[in-house]
């Protein structure tokens, strides 16, 4: 049985992967037990590695700080790459909100902990209290940039690690319960939440509807199609033509005649706009009646047609009309001059041997979005690590600032998975793919991070100050994120699921964004997360610097 120990207690790399998947499994189990509803999701995998690396339970250092950083990169570049496609929307609708409530939580939690400063005895120990806020905060690329100006400045910054193992915890308890608390003072119910964001959606965003139209303006008879003013500009796209008892489709050069009967689609406005100059509508829609026309939705896969716009395909001669695209939230008319991109759902209309004949240009597989794209993956990573990797040069500084491991993929995540192509790779990641590496990733940190805090956790808790370390750390856990809980949910009347995803976000924490999302499959937690992370990143990183310079000065 000593072969079974040594997996366990040796340092082979048997060992190492033992710990961290024996230690991640249990956890993860735990995280799924439900108390009341309530479950703590992917942080167990956090809790249960403090106990065991109480107990014992060791990987080597280097070993556990990469898979820990790897895991975060690969957490964050996933959310990313998830979010990316509808984060400029999120900006537009309530990023600016989002980001005040988000800011608020950062400088309050700094004058906390100036406060704590000028009012306790940790003014005689900065080196903690810098580590404490860090911990409270759980960011850790903060405590980075911290120990750097701490070590400039000639302090001890094994005191920094101490302070943040005490205060971490509780920073990602004090997320959670703060999360809890707004739920059931307000009496938020997160499905009902989901629901409420969705139509939030539609009120913000337009549908594209259709209709058909009778040929009552005298001035369109004998004018070609391509010719009705606004037809181009509008985007409206007109599927079928009536004419007697024949439906056919028409393209832009098809001449009208009185009597004439279009269908056409596009967003309510520019349609409202064609029925005032066309004519009036028609009860029933030429769409029912019978004729050989079809209409079906084909997925664009194929590489070849990526970045080239719906005119230069040139559908028509197929006898075939695109009347809109899909592309995830978004829906767009099929306007010539816009560009396809990969598993965009084309809805065409037309003859079935046309459709068929279009289905094989777009791709139309579904097996293609199964299937990851494993380059461009490595690629964005290699991308975002460049970017976090940057010094930024802030004057008065010891040390740059940098985005770090955890916002340069991030960022580049974002800004790939709205581009999609970028000459001849695809950053379109599948959601099954996405959610298994997301969840990998999320797993790995939380495990390492666990493992880690627990070797000095009990030990500082029980013997020494920890209790009180941990205590002032959960005033600058808790008064900020309460403050801004409630101002948020009275005054700017947020949705409590991105009031979350923006509370985990200004807290740039994974765990509690897991959790978050735990409550409902709703992207506005998401949402919300990557719409205040790059900012919060920014100043948790700045703040850290500055206060450990001002207070040691």
């Amino acid at each position: 049985m000593q072969w079974f120990i040594d997996l366990f207690t040796g340092s082979s790399v048997a060992q190492q992967v033992v710990v961290l998947s024996f230690t991640a499994a249990i956890g993860l189990m735990i995280g799924r037990i439900k108390v009341k509803g309530v479950s703590l999701g992917g942080a167990g995998a956090l809790f249960v590695g403090i106990l065991f690396g109480h107990f014992g339970l060791r990987m080597d250092p280097n070993v556990l700080h990469f898979m820990q950083e790897f895991g975060l990169i690969l957490f964050v570049y996933t959310i990313g790459m998830q979010v990316g496609p509808g984060f400029i929307d999120s900006i537009r609708r309530h990023g600016l909100v989002l980001n005040i409530l988000a800011v608020s939580i950062v400088l309050m939690g700094v004058l906390i902990t100036v406060g704590i400063y000028f009012f306790t005895d940790m003014s005689q120990n900065v080196p903690v209290l810098i580590g404490m806020l860090c911990g409270a905060v759980t960011n850790t690329p903060s405590l980075g940039a911290a120990n750097s100006a701490l070590a400039a400045a000639g302090a001890d910054t094994s005191l920094t690690g101490i302070g943040y193992a005490v205060a971490y915890p509780f920073g990602v308890i004090g997320i959670i319960l703060v999360m809890l608390l707004v739920r059931l003072i307000f009496r938020k119910k997160p499905e009902a939440a989901a629901e409420e964001y969705t139509a939030e959606l539609g009120k913000t965003r337009q549908d594209i509807v259709s209709c058909s139209l009778a040929l009552e303006n005298k001035n369109l008879f004998n004018a070609r199609i391509k010719d009705i003013p606004g037809i181009r500009t509008s985007g409206i796209v007109i599927t079928r033509l009536q004419r007697g008892d024949d439906v056919s489709m028409p393209d832009g050069k098809v001449v009208l005649q009185e009597g004439d009967k279009l269908h056409i689609v596009g967003f309510p406005n520019d349609v409202e706009l064609m029925e005032k100059l066309i004519g009036s509508r028609l009860e029933k829609p030429i769409t029912q009646l019978h004729s050989k026309i079809e209409t079906r939705s084909i997925l664009v896969t194929n590489k070849k047609v990526l970045g080239k716009t719906l005119g230069t395909l040139a559908l028509e001669h197929y006898g075939v009309t695109a009347s809109r695209v899909v592309r995830g939230e978004f829906k767009f008319t099929g306007r010539l001059d816009l560009r396809l991109k990969f598993a965009d759902k084309v809805l065409v209309v037309g003859p079935s041997e046309g459709i068929d004949a279009v289905a094989k240009i777009l791709g139309d597989s579904l097996k293609a979005l199964d299937h990851p794209e494993i380059i461009p993956a490595f690629i964005g990573i290699f991308l975002g690590i460049i970017l976090g990797s940057i010094p930024i040069a802030i004057p008065g500084m010891p040390t740059p600032l940098k985005l770090g491991l955890a916002g340069g993929p991030l960022i580049v995540a974002i800004l790939l998975s709205r581009k999609r192509k970028l000459g001849p790779l695809n950053f379109f990641m599948a959601a099954s793919a996405n959610l298994m590496l997301r969840e990998l990733g999320i797993t790995l940190f939380l495990t390492c991070v666990g493992l880690n805090a627990g070797i000095k956790f009990f030990d500082v808790l029980l013997n020494g100050d920890g209790f009180y370390y941990m205590g002032l750390a959960a005033l600058i856990t808790f008064i900020p994120l309460m403050i801004a809980g409630i101002v948020g949910t009275l005054v700017f009347k947020v949705n409590y699921l991105s009031l979350c995803g923006m509370i985990a976000g200004s807290m740039t924490d994974p765990p509690a964004l897991a959790f978050a999302n735990s409550m409902t499959n709703s992207e506005a937690t998401n949402v919300g997360y990557a719409s205040v992370y790059p900012l919060t990143m920014l100043l948790r990183i700045l703040s850290g610097q500055v206060l450990a310079i001002l207070l040691l000065a």
